[in-house]
């Protein structure tokens, strides 16, 4: 070959070359147009949705522990199964959705839908009559909604056009298909708001959901904490309370609580919160925050990358002012004795006691050491999402439920009467020294009264005290006044509530503007009387009664009482400590020395009404009984009080007691002891000084 034709061929070479070189480049550059500029909005959208689709790391919540370190409430770590819509030929979806629902049920968890409280089947029917928004959500077109109007044609309806399920399934089949696209319907569950399928599946369930992942388009796992009650949780369930699913109005109103508070992140729908007890009271602390992350997922709807844009903050660990050993002997001795008075039998005793409430108070803090409330539950119960158990325990006739101790109101009898003689010695109407004549009989504003201690002569505040003197009070509380009594129980906390952290009822107080605002009546001095011997109108809680003797022990010192110790971080740091601040009553220093002289005798003097209960205790009591009748006498049994506070030269703890138709107020002392003798260690000294050494206690009967 010349020269010159071997020059062409090389030519011809570098020009097939370029050829494809420009072919190549017009085809990226063609591709590139198509991406960016033809299909670029596209891209770009389906971009941004993938990276800014949210997800939700949970928080774990705060712990709960007792003042000494015991723990109450916790978290695990569970999974959770939830369910992102993915568009695909109807009978390929009912076919994947009742393949998921077989393993569910094998887990023993149940798809909750609306669909479940309209319609049932064996034999097919409408649960409600209001089903017209139901058949609007189920139907194509308005039009046909007109045409359905029994259960049957609703659930044809469905099978056939709504959902499209093969006939080949079986009824039974059909309708747990029905429940979960019913469901999907309605939510429209998405990336950003799934629809969560089941909560706290089993790890072989969460395997086999993860492990058919390209089978089960759209559903996937994740983990989250979920609350744990320990054993000691069943010791103070009202202490406790309980945690559920947020509601909207719930949502509502802690979102407004926070408003404008520096940091806080809002509630959301998926949210659990306190429903009662503690975990309601310390929400804000026991509260984490959701973390958030970015997204990316594919066309299964599956996720394929995530990145954390705010980091979980777990919530704050809550340690209680109660002490669990404390605790323990309140509720057994509560219930013990409560079962002991039924017992009884005995002039006015029906035996039908059958509640009460036990609040055991630091009376140099305010710190709440014991509350029980008796009938109680198990909070457990809430937990394992028993609808049957948890409905049984809303209508259930003795109130479980309610924390007898904070919203339980009781007429508090005799155990008022130091407060109308702090009252009387403030008012200068007495003196510790005045005696008044505690006859039999007497008439007082045209009513005649008697007293039940039978004629005593002339006593003074101390043996009127002691024996819990009915005609002495009469007398002196309508000479003190009626509104001078109302004034000194206000300043000592009765007609408002405490400032618990936990829910509580104000109460009642007896007063001119009560009877007139709930009666229309006037004010009588016999309306006096029955006030001053805490009858007539008043109603107080237990909470208010031994906040109320924890003032006289203290020496005129109204803590707030409270059940939180303090709140730490995740990083060990106090964040909030209960405070012990208090407000010093105007009360002279020798009205309170006078009163509680007079309550010393109540289980010390020979005549007093509690002498029995603690007559072997190394250190003097200092007490009042109060048997507060109901209205009811002629069927049921008077309710009974009982209030101390102990060392009487050096207070530290105030008692009070109330047992739903205990009888008498000494009847309910015994439980108050065993109390006092777990606080201050009297069993560990000599012997056993509990319930059963304490029947002598019951001998004196007001």
């Amino acid at each position: 070959m010349s020269n010159k034709e071997k020059k062409h061929e090389g030519l011809d070479r570098y020009i097939i070359l370029a050829v494809m070189i420009i072919v190549a480049a017009v085809s990226i550059i063609y591709k590139l147009a198509e991406i960016q500029i033809v299909n670029g909005p596209k891209y770009k959208e389906e971009s941004v949705y993938r990276l800014s689709a949210q997800g939700v790391i949970y928080p774990k919540r705060g712990d709960i522990y007792d003042r000494n370190g015991v723990p109450i409430a916790g978290s695990r770590m569970g999974y959770s199964a939830q369910y992102v819509d993915v568009r695909m030929p109807n009978s390929e979806k009912n076919r994947m959705l009742l393949e998921l629902i077989g393993i569910l049920e094998r887990d023993n968890k149940k798809i909750k839908s609306r669909l479940n409280s309209i319609m049932d089947i064996n034999p097919i029917r409408f649960k409600t009559d209001n089903i017209e928004s139901f058949i609007k959500n189920i139907v194509l077109t308005q039009e046909e909604a007109k045409y359905i109007i029994t259960a049957d044609q609703a659930f044809q309806y469905m099978r056939d056009k709504t959902f499209e399920i093969d006939p080949s399934y079986t009824e039974e089949e059909a309708f747990k298909i029905m429940q979960l696209r019913y469901e999907i319907l309605l939510t429209q569950p998405q990336l950003n708001n799934p629809l969560t399928l089941a909560e706290d599946i089993s790890v072989d369930a969460m395997s086999e959901l993860e492990e058919r992942s390209s089978e089960l388009r759209g559903v996937s796992t994740y983990i989250k904490p979920y609350r744990v009650y320990y054993e000691s949780a069943s010791l103070i369930p009202h202490v406790l309370g309980y945690v559920g699913a947020i509601n909207s109005e719930e949502m509502e109103a802690l979102n407004k609580e926070q408003e404008g508070v520096q940091g806080f992140v809002p509630y959301e729908a998926s949210d659990i919160v306190g429903k009662s007890g503690i975990e309601l009271g310390a929400e804000f602390l026991l509260r984490g925050v959701r973390g958030r992350t970015f997204l990316e997922v594919d066309e299964n709807g599956k996720v394929t990358a995530s990145y954390l844009e705010r980091a979980p903050q777990p919530g704050k660990d809550i340690y209680l002012t109660i002490d669990l050993d404390l605790q323990k002997v309140a509720v057994d001795s509560l219930k013990q004795n409560i079962e002991r008075i039924r017992r009884m039998g005995g002039k006015k005793n029906f035996g039908d006691a059958n509640a009460g409430a036990v609040v055991v108070l630091d009376v140099n803090t305010g710190e709440v050491l014991a509350m029980a409330s008796y009938p109680d539950y198990d909070p457990q119960v809430f937990l394992n999402n028993n609808s049957e158990a948890i409905a049984a325990l809303f209508s259930a006739a003795d109130s479980p439920l309610i924390n007898r101790a904070t919203m339980g109101k009781y007429a508090p009898g005799s155990t008022y009467k130091p407060l109308v003689a702090i009252a009387a010695l403030e008012s200068g109407v007495i003196t510790p020294n005045t005696k008044v004549l505690a006859n039999y009989k007497d008439v007082i504003g045209n009513m005649v009264f008697t007293n039940l201690e039978g004629h005593q002569g002339y006593i003074n505040l101390e043996k009127a005290l002691a024996t819990s003197s009915n005609m002495y009070f009469y007398k002196v509380g309508v000479q003190t006044g009626i509104d001078n009594i109302v004034k000194w129980a206000k300043i000592f906390g009765f007609g408002k509530e405490t400032g618990i952290e936990v829910s509580e009822a104000i109460g009642a107080l007896a007063s001119k503007e009560f009877k007139k605002k709930y009666f229309g009546e006037d004010w009588y001095p016999a309306n006096t009387a029955m006030a001053s011997i805490g009858q007539l109108y008043n109603d107080f809680t237990p909470i208010q009664i031994v906040n109320y003797i924890s003032s006289i022990a203290n020496g005129g010192k109204k803590y707030t009482p409270h059940l939180v110790k303090m709140a730490v971080d995740n990083e060990g740091k106090i964040a909030y400590e209960g405070s012990q601040e208090y407000e010093q009553l105007p009360v002279q220093e020798s009205t309170i020395n006078a009163v509680k002289k007079g309550m010393v005798a109540v289980a010390n003097s020979n005549d007093g009404t509690a002498v029995n209960a603690f007559k072997d205790f190394p250190f003097k009591v200092a007490g009042k009984t109060g048997t507060s009748e109901t209205g009811r006498e002629a069927t049921s049994s008077s309710n009974g009080l009982f209030v101390c506070y102990a060392p009487h030269d050096n207070p530290q703890i105030a008692i009070a007691v109330v047992v739903e138709h205990g009888v008498w107020g000494a009847y309910t002392a015994p439980i108050a002891r065993d109390i006092m003798a777990e606080y201050f260690r009297l069993n560990e000294q000599k012997g056993t000084t509990k319930a059963k050494d304490s029947q002598a206690a019951i001998d004196i009967i007001w």
